[in-house]
């Protein structure tokens, strides 16, 4: 790169303006926090249509780098926690979420790959199955997750995304939840 290139030299001629509209990215991070921190009682709803014991659990406060929604059922035994050791989990990075790319939230079964109930579902042939089949990716964190991207035309589509975010969570609660039910209880 040198000085003469001509995206350096508009870079110079309007970097005050380019700060300030790269500093908006916060701005918008925050109200994503704040967008999404207001879809729990649509998440719950969600938690009821899947069944009677099921639970769901907003981990949203400031002191949350990583924001969620998570969903037990409490036939898996694991009690009122909030880290448990498996859950089907909305989440998102506070304070990064601009969606774009991978900062956008995503969704996925949640179990720590150091706690016994995350490796005895990693090492299930049928959640890499379902892992493979929904391109799920994998992390020391999730068996299996995916980013769910906005429409182009958010946030003009709040809505309609966050109808996309609740769909995510339930079929990925559909696709591993019976894998974490089949484990013995906890």
């Amino acid at each position: 790169m040198s000085l003469d290139d001509e995206r350096v030299r508009f870079y110079f001629r309007h970097r005050e303006q380019i700060e300030q509209w790269a500093a908006l990215r916060t701005e918008a991070a925050a109200a994503i926090d704040e967008w999404m921190a207001q879809i729990g009682p649509d998440v719950e709803e969600l938690a009821r249509g899947l069944g009677a014991d099921v639970r769901a659990r907003a981990l949203i406060g400031a002191e949350q780098p990583y924001p969620s929604y998570r969903l037990t059922r409490s036939a898996w035994g694991f009690g009122e926690v909030d880290d448990p050791p498996a859950c089907v989990s909305l989440e998102w990075l506070r304070g990064r979420t601009t969606m774009r790319g991978g900062a956008t939230p995503y969704v996925g079964l949640r179990a720590p790959k150091a706690h016994a109930v995350g490796g005895a579902l990693r090492g299930s042939d049928a959640a890499r199955r379902i892992r493979t089949a929904r391109k799920d990716a994998t992390s020391p964190w999730w068996v299996g997750y995916a980013y769910v991207p906005p429409a182009a035309d958010f946030p003009g589509s709040m809505d309609g995304y966050r109808d996309a975010l609740l769909e995510a969570l339930r079929a990925v609660w559909a696709a591993y939840e019976p894998l974490v039910s089949a484990l013995p209880a906890q």
